[in-house]
C-alpha cells in the first residue's frame, strides 16, 4: 500500500493538475481565435492563419476541434456561454424581470460592439454546415437563461396562470435569432438591432406577466418601439410597407400602365 509522498497518492492530484491545463490551453487557443477573427474577419481566415494565431501546430487545431468551421463555432458559443450569459449577467445581480431584460440589451451590445465582425461570421455560418449548431447552441444558452429569469418572475406570483415557460423561453431566444438573421440582411441598422430585439421580446413577456413584472416590460416595449422599425435595404433595393417594390417592379408597373 504506498505510503505518503509516495507517486501512487500523488497520481490523482497529477492527473487533475495536467486537465486544468488542458482546459486552460483550450480556452487560449479560443480566445486567440476570437481575437483574430475581431481583427481579421473571417471570410479569407484560414486554418493555417488561426494555428499561427494560437501559436500552435496546424494537426493540433484539427486533433482538438476537427476542422476550421467548428473551431469558430467553439470559440464563438463558448464567449457567448461563459462570458455574455455568463460573467457579464451574473454581475449585475439582477433578478426576475430585471434579469430578462439584461439578458435583452446584453446580446445586443455583443452584436453591437463588432457589428461588420458579426455580419460575417453569421453570414458565414449560415452558408455552413456547421451554422445549425450555433445557431442551436446560442438558442439554447439564452433560452436556459431566459427560463432561469422567467421561473423567478413565476415564484414572485406575476406570471399568468398556464404559460410553459420552457415554450416562452424558446420563443423569446428565437426572436433574437430572428433580429440577428434581419441584421445581417441588411433590414435592421446596427442601432436597430437592440430596439428590435427588445420590442419583441419584451412584447411577448408583457403578454403574460403581471404585476411590476408587466410595468417592466411594458415600459420597455414603448422605449424601444419607435427604433424597431426595418430600415430601406438598399441591397436588395426594398422599403418597408413597398412589397415588391424595387426597381423590376416599378419598371413593370411603369410599362403596363404604358401598353395600358
Amino acid at each position: 500500500m504506498p505510503t505518503p509522498g509516495e507517486p501512487g497518492l500523488q497520481q490523482p492530484n497529477t492527473m487533475k493538475l495536467v486537465e486544468e491545463q488542458a482546459l486552460e490551453r483550450r480556452e487560449r487557443i479560443l480566445q486567440s481565435v476570437r481575437d483574430c477573427i475581431a481583427t481579421q474577419g473571417v471570410l479569407e481566415l484560414t486554418i493555417r492563419d488561426l494555428a499561427t494565431a494560437c501559436r500552435v501546430s496546424v494537426p493540433t487545431l484539427y486533433r482538438g476541434f476537427g476542422s476550421k468551421e467548428q473551431l469558430l463555432v467553439e470559440a464563438v458559443s463558448s464567449f457567448f456561454n461563459s462570458d455574455v450569459l455568463g460573467d457579464k449577467l451574473d454581475n449585475t445581480g439582477h433578478t426576475g424581470a430585471s434579469r430578462l431584460l439584461a439578458i435583452i440589451d446584453l446580446c445586443s451590445q455583443t452584436i453591437e460592439e463588432l457589428p461588420e465582425y458579426n455580419q460575417q461570421l453569421f453570414r458565414l455560418f449560415m452558408n455552413s454546415d456547421y451554422g445549425g449548431r450555433l445557431g442551436w447552441d446560442i438558442t439554447e444558452s439564452i433560452c436556459q437563461a431566459a427560463r432561469q429569469a422567467l421561473d423567478e418572475i413565476r415564484q414572485a406570483g406575476e406570471l399568468r396562470d398556464g404559460v410553459d415557460l420552457d415554450v416562452l423561453a424558446e420563443r423569446i431566444a428565437a426572436q433574437c435569432v430572428i433580429t440577428v438573421l434581419e441584421f445581417c440582411n441588411g433590414d435592421i441598422a446596427i442601432d436597430g438591432f437592440a430596439p428590435t430585439f427588445g420590442y419583441s421580446a419584451a412584447l411577448l413577456a408583457s403578454a403574460v406577466t403581471t404585476g411590476r413584472a408587466h410595468s417592466a416590460f411594458t415600459e420597455r416595449v414603448q422605449q424601444s418601439q419607435a427604433g424597431a422599425r426595418r430600415q430601406h435595404n438598399a441591397r436588395l433595393s426594398r422599403t418597408p410597407g413597398q412589397v415588391g417594390a424595387g426597381p423590376d417592379a416599378a419598371g413593370t408597373a411603369n410599362h403596363s400602365a404604358t401598353a395600358g
